[in-house]
């Protein structure tokens, strides 16, 4: 799995847990207490690549004293196939699997730990770096946008780098989770 691999244990997600939130916030804004969240915008072609998520964690990565040390979760119903072996996170109605390795490598996360090669398109739900200075969360069923909180100059540098895809938001605003233009 290149430098991603399952985390020895549970524990770095005790952090996610112990918010006292309801799941489904947890699941799209992470945990509470962020100076500054904010909305970003999926890529409308979907090249994995080129991937706003990837984007964005390059730029967190900057954000972090812990850059070569972070964590995935990953929806375990993702991969359509057997899980691999990886310490449960079990968030309410959206048990996850939890994996490490350095920051800006994490988007490749679900296709390395289920397929073992990156690039299928799938983007992990929860990541953070171990100092724990951010957090970003793409909802399972979402398709429009995913967030991210984090400090005031972390969310700046975030809108700075992506133009037009960042929007800041409150923590728990209700958002859009489809496209319905079609």
């Amino acid at each position: 799995m290149m430098q991603i691999k399952p985390a020895d244990d549970a524990a770095a997600a005790g952090w996610l847990l112990c918010a006292d939130v309801d799941w489904w916030d947890l699941v799209r804004y992470g945990p509470p207490g962020f100076d500054a969240y904010v909305r970003i915008a999926f890529d409308p072609d979907g090249n994995q690549e080129h991937s706003r998520v990837r984007q964005a964690l390059r730029m967190l990565s900057e954000h972090t004293s812990t850059p070569d040390h972070g964590y995935a979760a990953i929806w375990e119903g993702w991969g359509g196939q057997p899980n691999p072996t990886a310490p449960v996170v079990p968030i309410p109605h959206r048990t996850m699997l939890l994996f490490t390795g350095p920051v800006e490598i994490l988007s490749d996360t679900p296709s390395l730990a289920w397929y073992g090669y990156p690039g299928q398109g799938a983007e992990p739900h929860l990541v953070w770096p171990r100092d724990q200075a951010w957090c970003l969360a793409c909802e399972v069923d979402e398709e429009i946008e995913f967030s991210v909180g984090c400090s005031g100059a972390a969310s700046q540098a975030l809108a700075e780098s992506l133009p037009g895809a960042v929007r800041r938001v409150y923590y728990g605003e209700p958002a859009p989770l489809y496209d319905e233009s079609d």
